[in-house]
């Protein structure tokens, strides 16, 4: 993604071309990568955590915690998967297209409903592993951070 949008800032200062289609092709495809990406960080447990509390609480109140985190979180993932299909129907309903590439709107929609879905799932799967106990893989800290 990021040579594409570079080679189209190079050829648009060097001539008057300019890849058309690049700009409508990145924003959609960011879209899928951020909302893919969430989901690998919720199964990974980075995703809003904010372990400095969490892993100073008695186990009662992370237990208790857990379950409240994972409520909100499929509240929100399932309103953001019903809204997404709402929004879906409605592109593919108008017909409408992207401008330089024409192709339908709702192929790039389609990310907010199927990820928020896979997102649902995610929450749940998390909330299960850190409610039974059981190892989860960590998300990378970064090195020069000491979380002791």
């Amino acid at each position: 993604m990021a040579i594409l949008a570079f080679a189209n800032v190079i050829v648009r200062y060097l001539t008057t071309f300019s890849f058309s289609f690049s700009e409508e092709l990145l924003v959609n495809l960011f879209v899928w990568i951020t909302m893919l990406g969430a989901s690998i960080a919720t199964r990974k447990g980075s995703l809003l955590g904010v372990t400095y509390l969490f892993d100073r609480m008695p186990s009662w109140f992370k237990k208790f915690s857990t379950v409240v985190i994972v409520l909100c979180g499929i509240t929100l993932f399932g309103l953001l998967t019903m809204h997404g299909i709402d929004m879906v129907k409605s592109e593919y309903r108008s017909g409408m297209t992207t401008y330089s590439m024409a192709l339908p709107m709702w192929i790039f929609g389609m990310a907010v409903p199927v990820c928020a879905l896979i997102l649902v799932l995610r929450t749940i799967q998390r909330g299960v592993q850190e409610w039974k106990g059981l190892s989860i893989p960590q998300a990378k800290t970064c090195p020069e951070v000491d979380h002791k």
